[in-house]
């Protein structure tokens, strides 16, 4: 089961195929204001490859036939992290690039104190609002959380079969979704949770 939440709250819940009827919008790709082009140029060049390799995802589905595999499941409480840290989304954006580059983590959920969430924010949504100056970073100092969340936030729940949130995690471009339970943040999946849950099942197919 998947979810669609956005600054006011829940606004789907259906399975993988009633999501992908559903406009939900696309990660965009990042154009962040760069005085520095070499400076800046690894960074960028990792993003474009990321989006090269969901695409490569998408082609790779389309192999094989499903109704003739038999598989084990692997679920998302079997690979997803909890306890979760939250941030509200009152704080600077300045604070919450702090925390992603002092905690060595690509994205933050946005929360509020009663573990409703309100978005997921990373490191790709800062880069639209940063500078690079002499090989040095600025992220806008007078900017809010709430202000750079993106408009819908996409989560699933614990029950989920793992290539299920791959399959959307490649088609929206997604790093991470949260998970959910009566609509409380429990845990969270990454992309590495969902490639080590590959790893360590080698009968498990991508295209299921």
């Amino acid at each position: 089961m998947f979810y669609v939440y956005d600054i006011e709250g829940l606004r789907f819940q259906g399975s993988l195929e009633d999501l992908e009827s559903r406009r939900v919008e696309r990660t965009r790709p990042i154009k962040a204001l760069i005085e520095n082009e070499t400076a800046f140029g690894k960074l960028l060049d990792e993003e474009r490859a990321k989006r090269r390799n969901a695409k490569a995802i998408q082609t790779y589905q389309g192999f094989g036939k499903k109704e003739a595999m038999v598989e084990p499941l692997v679920y998302v409480y079997q690979i997803m992290s909890s306890p979760v840290s939250t941030v509200g989304g009152d704080i600077p954006l300045y604070n919450a690039w702090l925390m992603l580059k002092e905690s060595n983590i690509r994205q933050l959920v946005v929360a509020t104190s009663s573990r409703e969430v309100l978005g997921v924010l990373s490191d790709r949504n800062i880069f639209h609002h940063i500078k690079v100056i002499d090989g040095r970073i600025e992220v806008q100092r007078d900017l809010l959380v709430s202000e750079v969340l993106p408009r819908e936030t996409c989560t699933t729940d614990a029950l989920s079969d793992i290539r299920r949130v791959a399959r959307v995690m490649a088609f929206y471009h997604l790093d991470a979704m949260p998970v959910m339970e009566r609509e409380r943040l429990v845990g969270i999946v990454t992309r590495g949770d969902i490639l080590r849950g590959f790893a360590a099942n080698p009968k498990l197919n991508l295209w299921a």
